[in-house]
């Protein structure tokens, strides 16, 4: 026992008796879309692995080469002998790609939000203005505190808003910033990007997309959607491109900028061999699976048209993210239990992750379902909603 342990059990039964204790569970992955808890398989639609990626045998065997080659861990961070060749090559070709000046390779989604954020409302001109979504990512809301700025928050996807708030500080000198995701992780929809673009142009801000969730799926040969319209864009490896790992992107002189400024970058030590070999085989896989991404985009049409004639509430998504908002912590638990006796693994989604009443079961889709697991899905929801109809929130 230590001195604090009484505050944290206390704390712990407070949200176990409010339905939103979360728990770790050990699962095993078997493929892309399958995996396997206490000797039991499950088709698994909680998986962000959106192309199968992660097992496919030219990235694995890019990554085992590069082991061979390079070793298993870097050495250092990137400013003191972390920096290889081939950090440098998949930086340039990752600009290729994406279309812009430079790129910058980052340890995780969270880790790049969160430096990267902090440090341009530490060093920018003050004061520093800066308005976010509110139901931005948790990574990008910490980046705002970590820079000890209080954000100006907009409703959700809310451009009239936005602009309301753009406007009560329109004559304020400083720098303004809009921060917003391109596809919201919970919610799967879109961020109206041109609108975006156009106030930022016209109130002289600067625009920073996460696109974490549209890389690799979204956009021309999975380009992503932000590069386009942001001055800055952070994506990740982590999620259709089989990896780990993130990036962020945008002129070179910001990125030689963060380079120099950035405490998350100068400090941290750099992606490790493996991981960058299969970030490399993926940034030359993903362009030539455009077969994959349609694929994938009519499946999730498909789906959810079903979940909207059976009436169930998948907001405005737009993407292979398709929530079923059930409203309660507890009716999404007892639905997620329900489908994982049929060997369905799906996640509920709680408070604080979402606002308090929209519990949600967060159902993803990969390329790598087969059609028979689409209707396998479709079969069971459907069966579990007619005979449990008080669990489920209505549109």
């Amino acid at each position: 026992m230590n001195y604090f342990d009484q505050f944290f059990q206390e704390s712990l039964l407070k949200r176990k008796q409010q339905g939103i204790l979360r728990n770790l569970i050990p699962v095993d992955a078997i493929s892309a879309v399958r995996i396997k808890y206490q000797n039991q398989e499950y088709l698994n639609f909680s998986s962000n692995d959106y192309l199968g990626l992660s097992f496919d045998s030219k990235i694995k065997e890019k990554s085992q080469k590069w082991v061979e080659q390079y070793g298993t861990g870097c050495p250092a961070s990137r400013l003191v002998t972390g920096h290889n060749s081939y950090h440098e090559k998949i930086e340039s070709d990752l600009a290729k790609f994406l279309g812009t000046e430079a790129a910058l390779i980052f340890a995780s989604g969270w880790q790049a939000n969160v430096a990267v954020i902090s440090c341009l409302l530490e060093n920018l001109p003050k004061p520093v203005w800066v308005l976010t979504d509110k139901l931005n990512h948790a990574s990008l809301h910490y980046g705002c505190k970590a820079g000890q700025t209080k954000q100006i928050r907009f409703r959700h996807n809310n451009i009239q808003h936005l602009q309301e708030r753009l406007d009560t500080i329109r004559n304020e000198q400083g720098c303004k910033l809009i921060i917003t995701e391109t596809i919201f992780s919970m919610d799967g929809d879109q961020a109206d990007l041109q609108r975006l673009r156009k106030l930022a142009d016209e109130y002289q801000a600067f625009l920073f997309l996460d696109d974490a969730h549209a890389t690799g799926i979204l956009g021309r040969q999975g380009q992503g959607l932000a590069s386009p319209y942001a001055d800055l864009t952070m994506g990740t490896f982590s999620k259709a491109w089989g990896s780990f790992g993130a990036y962020i992107a945008g002129s070179k002189v910001l990125c030689d900028w963060l380079v120099n400024y950035c405490s998350g970058f100068i400090h941290t030590t750099a992606l490790p061999p493996p991981v960058s070999g299969s970030i490399a085989a993926a940034l030359e896989l993903i362009p030539t699976l455009d077969t994959e991404r349609d694929y994938l985009k009519k499946q999730c049409h498909y789906v959810k048209q079903q979940f909207t004639e059976w009436g169930i509430d998948v907001g405005d998504t737009v993407s292979q993210i398709i929530p079923l908002i059930v409203g309660s912590a507890e009716n999404a638990l007892q639905i997620t239990q329900l489908l994982r006796k049929e060997g369905i693994w799906v996640t509920p989604i709680r408070p604080p992750t979402v606002p308090v009443h929209s519990s949600r079961l967060r159902l993803t889709f990969s390329a790598a379902h087969q059609p028979k697991d689409i209707e396998y899905l479709l079969e069971k929801i459907h069966r579990v909603i007619h005979q449990n109809p008080s669990l489920w929130k209505k549109r």
